[in-house]
């Protein structure tokens, strides 16, 4: 008995017609998941960054003690830095004379009624004894018809063992000035945190001040040298600064993504990594160590770091040993930064200078003493007839015969990208080859000839030792340019010994300081910055718009991404010392770090390019990235997930020999301030569709798309597709023929066997 039934099999014409319908479907499907094609189906543009307010946060107080009406300005009092803020009065009493007669460390001892203004530790300050570099009162002895008064110490700290000395940490931060007729004044002060004075301690957690103290007398004792008596601190101005954190905002783990490389981008990262370790997605510990682009580049081909940031590329073997992937990051420069008083004492804020009066200034070329090898030429810059024909209108001051400028001692990109503006401009190249400027001034004749590039400025005149001498790091450079004091030393002779004493700072009134440093230091530390000549003939300072129409107008590496200026164009708007600053990612590291870096450039092409003071945003001094470079950043991500690329086929496996993308252009060493020896260009790059396809997904959680073998990253063309889509309307029609042909064959079984009821 039959206990269940088992079902019919099917016709297999059915079967059959099931399989053509299948296939019919998924054509069908396959066509309506090709993206169309052309402007309308690419994906849009990453907007602009907008700039911030960088002098949002200042704040004007009353001064009562300073008379009626009287006010005090500082330009910045919260999320501090190291950096300067500037600070200015109204309603003061005028001083006696238009600037104070003071040199280094002696004080004026005729002015009357002069102001100084203090960073102290606390919110508020008891006593000048508390702010740093105060050099204290030493008191006025009781009389029988005057009780005196009694002495104020210098500043005060842990572990002082003598009384005078008030600047553990270094120079004095404070700065004194005159108060004009109408009742103003002002001064620029750095602002110390824990890490440039420990002995002061300002931090997040420990807030400290600006005071402004003017001197009035008792009645008398209204000079200078008396400015820390009772009498002037009573009519102080306190107002209270905070700070950003001066330690990391993360601990550094065994999770954190180490990043080295170009100082020009420290500040930068300063402001990133105490933001991305924050975030609530993709997060990433960023472990960053500031040292040269050269050491760098071998550190990333070597393998030691996974991540480094570079203005000039590898060279092409170390670049493909590491699988090598470019990202830009920043765009922004190397200043001619200054801080220079007129012949009446009045700050100087506009100066321009060409590529020949900057190489006088690098070759320490001004006369110095007896030194024959300068012997006929002006004493200093502001003596010489060129800069004084360049700038129409100045009276400059005398200045120190010499006045060697502040300049970089490392190896160092940026001294490269200086050195090529030198030799792309044929009067600096000239000048430097022997031929005299057309008033008779000569090159020292220690540095007639010399090549260039250089990628580190070299010291070949013995004489100048004690008063041409580089700072080693850029922040160094850039603080003491900052609080005006000369590089190197004099010699003195004491008791018979040769003593090195160092170039005191030079005070408000009597400034004459010059200095090669970068943009964003330059902003930080509130410096003016030189106009400097490129290629058109025009003269050009350092701003956003100026650096982006370099990068409009550079050199592009033949890996597409690295650039340098082009000094050879004649765009009236090109800033010369412009900077690409590119990081330099590694596809041979695990898969981890690859991972994290993919977080921090998904990082520095979103919320990193918007300009600004707080933390996480790009500080000013840098330009924000355009959209087809951000374009670069996303691709870079993406390759460096994907991981190190495949072997390419040796020549016998290939019909047609095609270029080798991952080839990545070397250092540029021309020495003729063009273009890298492996270039492409000058171009710009373009936000071509395909470039813009990547914008989609700025950070990519799911599994990469195939994309084509190369180290270099270049964008993934769709072309391809269009091919594809001819091929599966031809099936399509195969499968609406076939399907009843298929019916009749097994219905009249003429079919083969397996179509046959």
């Amino acid at each position: 008995m039959q206990l269940g039934c088992t079902p019919r099999p099917a016709p297999r014409w059915r079967a059959a017609w099931a399989v053509v319908t299948t296939g019919l479907l998924g054509a069908l499907v396959v066509l309506a998941s090709v993206p169309a094609t052309g402007p309308a189906a690419a994906a849009p543009a990453i907007a602009q960054a907008t700039a911030a307010d960088p002098a949002g946060s200042g704040i004007t107080v009353p001064a009562p003690a300073a008379g009626p009406g009287a006010t005090v300005t500082v330009s910045k009092v919260d999320g501090l830095v190291n950096q300067s803020v500037a600070v200015s009065w109204t309603g003061f009493r005028p001083s006696s004379d238009t600037r104070l007669a003071n040199a280094g460390d002696s004080l004026d001892v005729n002015t009357d009624r002069p102001v100084r203004v203090y960073e102290c530790r606390g919110a508020d300050p008891v006593s000048s004894s508390e702010c740093y570099g105060s050099p204290g009162f030493r008191g006025i002895p009781a009389t029988p018809s005057d009780p005196g008064v009694p002495e104020v110490v210098p500043f005060t700290y842990p572990g002082q063992t003598d009384k005078y000395d008030a600047t553990p940490d270094g120079p004095a931060n404070w700065q004194d000035n005159v108060t004009r007729a109408d009742g103003t004044g002002e001064v620029t002060i750095q602002v110390f945190t824990k890490r440039e004075s420990a002995a002061l301690g300002c931090d997040a957690d420990a807030p400290c001040s600006i005071v402004v103290v003017p001197n009035y007398g008792r009645p008398s004792g209204a000079t200078e040298d008396q400015l820390d008596a009772p009498w002037a601190w009573a009519r102080r101005t306190v107002v209270p600064l905070t700070f950003q954190p001066v330690a990391d905002a993360c601990p550094l783990a065994g999770t954190s993504l180490r990043v080295e490389g170009s100082p020009v981008l420290a500040a930068a990262m300063a402001s990133w990594r105490a933001r991305t370790c924050t975030l609530s997605q993709d997060a990433v510990t960023l472990d960053y160590t500031s040292i040269g682009e050269p050491q760098t580049r071998g550190d990333v081909g070597s393998g030691l770091t996974g991540v480094g940031l570079v203005v000039d590329p590898l060279t092409k073997e170390d670049a493909a040993a590491a699988g090598v992937v470019y990202a830009p990051v920043s765009v922004t420069g190397m200043v001619v930064a200054f801080q220079i008083d007129d012949a009446n004492g009045k700050p100087v804020t506009e100066l321009n200078l060409n590529a020949r009066l900057v190489a006088k200034l690098v070759t320490a070329s001004y006369r110095s003493g007896g030194n024959p090898a300068t012997i006929n030429n002006p004493v200093n810059i502001f003596r010489d007839p060129e800069l004084q024909a360049l700038n129409p209108g100045v009276t400059f001051p005398g200045g120190s015969p010499g006045n060697h400028p502040l300049i970089l001692g490392d190896i160092s990109d940026t001294t490269s990208a200086l050195s090529r503006w030198l030799a792309a401009d044929p009067e600096a190249a000239a000048f430097l080859a022997g031929t005299p400027d057309p008033w008779g001034m000569t090159v020292n004749s220690n540095y007639r000839g010399l090549a260039l590039p250089f990628d580190v400025f070299p010291l070949l005149d013995p004489l100048m030792s004690d008063t041409y001498a580089p700072v080693q790091e850029l922040d160094t450079l850039a603080r003491q340019l900052s609080i005006a004091q000369f590089p190197g030393a004099t010699t003195i002779v004491d008791n018979g010994v040769n003593v090195a004493i160092k170039w005191p700072r030079q005070n408000p009134g009597r400034r004459e300081v010059i200095g090669v440093i970068d943009a964003a230091s330059a902003a930080r530390f509130r410096l003016s910055t030189a106009s400097l000549q490129n290629s058109s003939g025009a003269f050009v300072k350092p701003s956003e718009t100026s650096m982006l129409d370099a990068v409009a107008h550079s050199v592009v590496g033949k890996d597409g991404v690295t650039r340098t200026v082009d000094l050879t164009s004649k765009d009236a708007g090109i800033y010369p010392l412009t900077l690409q600053v590119t990081a330099a990612l590694s596809t041979t590291a695990d898969e981890d770090e690859r991972q994290q870096a993919a977080d921090f450039l998904s990082w520095v092409a979103g919320d990193g390019q918007t300009v600004g003071d707080s933390v996480g945003q790009l500080p000013e001094g840098h330009a924000p990235l355009t959209d087809a470079q951000r374009a670069q950043v996303l691709a870079a991500g993406k390759a460096v997930l994907k991981g190190p690329p495949t072997p390419k086929p040796s020549p016998s496996e290939s019909a047609t020999p095609s270029a080798d993308p991952s080839d990545p252009s070397d250092a540029p060493s021309d020495g003729g301030g063009g273009a890298p020896p492996d270039v492409v260009g000058p171009a710009p790059v373009d936000a071509s569709p395909s470039a813009a396809a990547l914008l989609h997904d700025p950070h990519p959680s799911h599994p990469v798309p195939e994309q084509p073998d190369m180290v270099t990253v270049a964008a993934q063309l769709a072309g391809h597709k269009l091919v594809v889509l001819p091929l599966l309307a031809i099936l399509a029609l195969l499968s609406l023929l076939g399907g009843p042909l298929l019916m009749w064959l097994g219905q009249t079984g003429r079919g083969p066997q397996w179509l046959r009821r």
